[in-house]
């Protein structure tokens, strides 16, 4: 760095578990993790483009926060400013055993199973034997032995546990029965899991069982207890001389009682649904009436409609003006059915699918884009003649054919941009996940009835993921505290002193339309009494949500958060969550050289000239710019001169 002083100002970053500037001081358990994307990020937040000539960054690599260190590092290549890595630790780790991580719920419904994975890492102890358990406050729930088979060992271990009350639970894991480790401090973990009985009512509807029908009533039904589902098959296979009895759908039935046989008789009753999924139902199967009252349980109620196409009927078929109005997309109504021509299409994300909640299945922009491409090809699509106004096209179905454009010289420059410039027409074209904002809910259409693909050799993983984060995106979050008019919850149980507090609150009138209240008030209050005020604001376009960051609340401790003296959560905020920084220990050189790929810099080792990659010699740089004379005193003056000059000779000369 004695190379560059003088050349270049030079600023320090101390990247832990937030960043920390020269002039920020360290809040209890800053060391305990590592925030590698949030120190990149903050470089960026605090010096303009233009001035940024690079980082050095000395770090052994590993970031055990949110956030992907590969995207931002990105950006840096973008900005053209390198990234010079200087690798600082060990490939061989010490004698230790640890819990790397702890998947776990935030929340579950009463009458579901915590399900619980803790990582494990042994280092050293080969042939030895540990013990892992799940407590419940004092209360040992579950434990279990695990053998070490060889010196290098990583291992998940998974618990369950049915809680039988609704509340917050505190659960923590505790590793023992090891002599001789490095560090003693990493064997325990401790979580909260908010056991809640307030799921979001889904009601399902279709023609007969199709695969896509099948696999979301199993999903919601069997797999994801947070959803209160009612299905309705419009024309059943029937039992030749057995008329099954009238069941009329409902969110009021018990849980648990799914099938229907018929669909809601009254408004109210429609309305009580958070979610209604339509699928390839013939025209004639909802009335005007019907899709009047869906018109109002959409743009009134703010419920989320999902439209899935099918081959027969959805949704070429609609001739009618509210259904026409409802539907995303234009296309040509007519009688003909759509069974596709076998072409193969792959799943591809648009732009706004990119940065879109509904299509995350994984951290990390690249890593998202690169998953959905290697999900198995569709054979099947509706065609459309475009979109309706405000929709916005997440997922679009790409030739596994199409060949990409190469930008190598003048000439196919200029087409890559006029490629670049028709893309989101192609994108309407070929659209596979509409979505748009209508009235105060939202409606999403899948063109395609295959989502069941995602599952191909993976189980429910991505399935479950895309459908969950679709029903939230509509619904809104399930939060954990209130009643129908009113409820209350935060983005999570458990924070530390450098993270800041997400408080929600979503208000209803009597007849669960969204009601924005410029006026409303979160009290936080720490044990201690002192209190705080948080003024929520509305999220436009919701379903009556109400949100605000608060904090960092520096002092450890319970705090509870009040709403309208009637409705009441609470979180907690903590030290450290666990020792995750001593969890890994070892060097992460592949995400070091990751780093330096992604931002046009190098890994530095030994004597290298770390200078050369910031300072690249004389540099020319040609810059247009316009300035208007006529806004310029000096120009002026000398104008005001000419003017005064020739008027002067004119006089003397005889001229007027």
């Amino acid at each position: 760095l004695a190379e560059l002083d003088g050349k270049v100002a030079v600023r320090e970053v101390r990247a832990a578990r937030r960043a920390l500037l020269d002039d920020n001081s360290e809040v209890e358990g800053w060391d305990q993790a590592t925030d590698l994307a949030g120190g990149l990020e903050a470089v960026l937040d605090q010096v303009p483009p233009d001035q940024l000539a690079g980082v050095v960054l000395l770090s052994d690599g590993r970031h055990n926060r949110s956030g992907s260190v590969e995207d931002v590092s990105r950006r840096f290549g973008i900005l053209d400013a390198p990234i010079a890595v200087i690798p600082s630790g060990s490939d061989v780790p010490p004698k230790d055993a640890a819990i790397i991580s702890v998947r776990s719920p935030d929340s579950v419904y009463l009458g579901d199973r915590i399900r619980v994975g803790a990582l494990l890492k042994f280092d050293g102890f080969r042939g030895k034997k540990a013990k892992l358990q799940l407590f419940a406050g004092d209360k040992e729930l579950e434990a279990k032995e695990i053998s070490v088979p060889q010196d290098n060992y990583r291992e998940e271990v998974k618990f369950r546990h049915a809680p039988e009350e609704g509340g917050v639970g505190e659960y923590r894991i505790v590793l023992s029965g090891l002599v001789d480790e490095t560090f003693e401090n990493n064997n325990e973990w401790e979580f909260q899991t908010v056991v809640s009985d307030a799921r979001t009512n889904v009601l399902l509807i279709d023609r007969h069982p199709r695969w896509e029908f099948r696999y979301l009533r199993n999903l919601f039904y069997g797999r994801d207890q947070s959803i209160h589902l009612q299905s309705v098959l419009l024309e059943p296979d029937r039992i030749s001389g057995h008329t099954p009895p009238k069941v009329v759908a409902s969110a009021s039935r018990p849980f648990g009682e799914a099938n229907a046989t018929h669909l809601p008789e009254v408004e109210e009753e429609w309305r009580k649904f958070d979610v209604i999924i339509v699928g390839d139902i013939g025209p004639d199967s909802l009335s005007d009436d019907q899709w009047r009252i869906l018109e109002g349980c959409v743009k009134e109620r703010a419920a989320l409609l999902v439209l899935v196409a099918g081959p027969e009927y959805m949704p070429h078929s609609f001739r009618s003006e509210v259904a026409r109005d409802l539907i995303p997309v234009r296309y040509e109504a007519s009688r003909r059915t759509f069974y596709g021509t076998g072409e193969e299409f792959r799943f591809s994300l648009t732009n706004i699918g990119r940065n879109h909640p509904i299509t995350a299945q994984v951290e990390g922009q690249m890593s998202n884009e690169r998953l959905w491409k290697q999900f198995p090809v569709i054979r099947w699509r509706h065609p459309v003649e475009g979109l309706q106004p405000a929709a916005e096209v997440l997922l679009y179905a790409e030739s596994t054919n199409q060949k990409k454009q190469k930008v190598d010289s003048a000439t196919s420059l200029d087409a890559a941009l006029s490629e670049v410039a028709r893309r989101r027409e192609l994108e309407a074209e070929n659209a596979l996940l509409v979505t748009r904002q209508t009235g105060a809910g939202k409606v999403a259409m899948l063109l395609a009835d295959r989502s069941w693909r995602l599952r191909e050799g993976v189980g429910d993983i991505y399935h479950h993921r895309f459908w969950g984060q679709l029903v939230r995106w509509g619904a809104g979050p399930n939060l954990r505290a209130g009643n129908e008019k009113i409820r209350l919850g935060t983005d999570q149980l458990t924070y530390t002193g450098d993270d800041r507090v997400q408080i929600m609150t979503r208000l209803r009138d009597g007849e669960l339309n969204p009601i924005e209240d410029e006026n409303l008030i979160a009290e936080v209050t720490h044990e201690s009494g002192e209190v705080t005020q948080v003024a929520l604001k509305y999220r436009e376009d919701s379903n009556g949500i109400h949100e605000n960051l608060a904090g960092p609340f520096r002092k450890p401790g319970t705090y509870e958060i009040k709403v309208r003296d009637e409705v009441v959560t609470s979180f907690r905020v903590v030290g450290a969550r666990s020792a995750v920084e001593l969890s890994e220990t070892t060097l992460n050189q592949p995400l070091l050289d990751s780093v330096a790929q992604m931002s046009g810099g190098r890994v530095f080792k030994g004597e290298s000239a770390l200078a050369d990659l910031f300072l690249k010699g004389d540099e020319t740089r040609t810059e247009l710019r316009e300035t208007s004379l006529w806004d310029t005193w000096p120009v002026f003056l000398l104008l005001a001169i000419l003017l005064t000059t020739e008027w002067v000779i004119r006089r003397r000369g005889g001229l007027s």
